[in-house]
């Protein structure tokens, strides 16, 4: 087993045993006047998700110069594309248009370190908060849609601030801000492998790059140097699909989990700035989505569907019939209270959630759920009992006290808001749940101003940016929900301020 002076001296790839495959090997500064450059770009960015899109538009339009997107798989948007397109942003019209005056950055800020715990970057996160509403107009300029008078309070958040997409996912806002940057000028490019960092001391003067790879396989494509005259920005997000890195970084997370990212989510552009001297921090520091569905593979239904049953119905332990968690509170909260129920010989218990199907009886969630068999309708307390073999008497115990609690607005058991609960009658729609890996807090430590900091003189390494889930430190034990798409596309504006400044 590796310690971790071993880690830093063999460097990030070969400590991690079999992970060192996928590493580079390194180009030393004094080879670099040797490399023959196959192309040159002003700046480069790594990755193609909301944090990469972002900046590469804004960087663009800043009059930097030339700017190059190089994203390893075979279609744009990575994780952002698939996520369920939510943004926490405080003052947004339709909040005030609903009368919620008393919100603010500030606010949002108190609620991330609480999520937090004491491990957040304060001073990030309020950089963050300030500028959401940029972040807003940034979608609205490019043409990004979002629901109609829809703003609501999601796991974790003192206020109504949390605003949707049309289609419900983050796709909205990728293909705008490609075609936005298509118009541009921007060079997208499909199926480029970082497979180095060609370095000058501490200064990133360009990439070793795979093209025409395929995803997982290192032997396709070929090799080709490409300089980066002014920057590049790392924005490839984080590693959750690594499973071997998640074992390394946190023994203690279950390895069977499913998880809700797109499959390129490995994390080798991280493991190769550390292997450069980049700084890592909070790397153990792995978020699990409680919403996550044992029904269906990846990210899936479960999440839009739970974003009516948190509200409007409870969660209830198929051991028990008993409620056994605030299902409103925050996803560390959640997702620790759930992978609590299990078997006598820990295999897990799956609870279930459910809510009146006579309320949205029509609701698009609802009916694709239904249709994917990862949520049921059941006509009552008999039927679900059996269902899912919980106790009957409990369970109708169990909603008999929520209908109570709905009439008072007060949870006395685990303090939920009630302000959007609604008494419970048959038939109900009911779904399984079990947290799925989701996000990764841990990454690069940057500045302020996203630069990435070496861990060796812990000052920038120059010309080398990093934003988006590829960081850490930011969100500290746990992150917000709702809280990444909008960090992305902010640090994206903020790093074009950065790079612009500094060349």
């Amino acid at each position: 087993m590796q310690d971790r002076r071993s880690f830093l001296k063999l460097g990030a790839g070969a400590a991690l045993g079999g992970l060192a495959s996928t590493m580079p090997g390194t180009v030393m500064a004094s080879e670099c006047g040797e490399i023959k450059w196959n192309e040159s770009a002003d700046v480069i960015v790594v990755g193609s998700g909301f944090a990469g899109l972002s900046a590469a538009l804004n960087v663009k339009r800043s009059g930097v110069g030339s700017v190059l997107v190089l994203e390893k798989m075979q279609v744009f948007g990575g994780n952002s594309a698939i996520n369920g397109g939510w943004l926490a942003i405080p003052k947004n019209p339709t909040q005030l248009a609903q009368g919620v005056n008393d919100d603010s950055p500030e606010e949002l800020v108190k609620d991330q370190i609480i999520s937090g715990r004491g491990m957040q970057n304060e001073e990030m996160l309020r950089q963050i908060a300030n500028r959401a509403l940029d972040a807003y107009d940034l979608c609205i300029e490019t043409g990004v849609k979002f629901r109609k008078d829809f703003n609501i309070q999601v796991g974790g958040h003192n206020k109504a601030r949390a605003i949707r997409t049309q289609h419900g996912t983050g796709g909205d806002i990728t293909t705008k801000l490609y075609e936005a940057g298509v118009k541009e000028g921007i060079d997208y490019r499909l199926q480029h492998y970082i497979e180095d960092f060609i370095m000058d001391g501490q200064e990133i003067i360009g990439l070793k790059v795979r093209q025409n790879y395929r995803f997982p396989d290192l032997k396709t494509g070929k090799s080709i140097y490409i300089k980066a005259n002014k920057a590049v920005v790392l924005a490839n997000g984080g590693f959750a699909r690594n499973m071997e890195l998640r074992a390394a970084v946190d023994p203690s997370l279950d390895p069977s989990l499913d998880g809700t990212n797109a499959l390129g989510a490995t994390g080798e552009v991280t493991l190769t700035a550390m292997a450069h001297g980049a700084l890592p921090v909070h790397m153990n520091l792995i978020q699990t989505g409680h919403w996550g569905s044992p029904d269906e593979g990846g990210f899936g239904w479960s999440n839009a569907l739970l974003s009516i049953g948190w509200h409007e119905g409870i969660s209830v332990s198929v051991l028990n019939g008993k409620r056994y968690m605030n299902e409103r509170a925050d996803r560390k909260t959640c997702s620790e209270a759930i992978m609590k129920n299990r078997y006598q010989d820990g295999s897990p218990a799956y609870p279930i959630v459910f809510f009146n199907h006579k309320d949205h009886p029509d609701d698009d969630r609802v009916v694709r759920a239904l249709r994917d068999d990862m949520a049921w309708k059941v006509d009552s307390f008999e039927q679900l009992a059996e269902k899912f073999n919980i106790p009957l008497t409990q369970l109708k115990q169990t909603v008999k006290e929520f209908n109570a609690q709905v009439s008072t607005r007060q949870d006395p058991l685990f303090g939920r808001k009630m302000d959007t609960a609604v008494e419970l009658k048959p038939p109900f729609v009911v779904s399984r749940i079990w947290p799925k890996v989701h996000y990764c807090m841990g990454g690069l430590k940057t500045d302020i101003g996203a630069r990435v900091i070496d861990g060796r003189s812990m000052k920038p390494i120059r010309k080398l940016y990093a934003i988006g889930e590829v960081t850490g430190g930011v969100h500290g034990e746990a992150r917000l929900s709702s809280t990444s798409c909008l960090e992305c596309l902010t640090m994206g504006i903020v790093v074009s301020e950065t790079i612009k400044s500094d060349v």
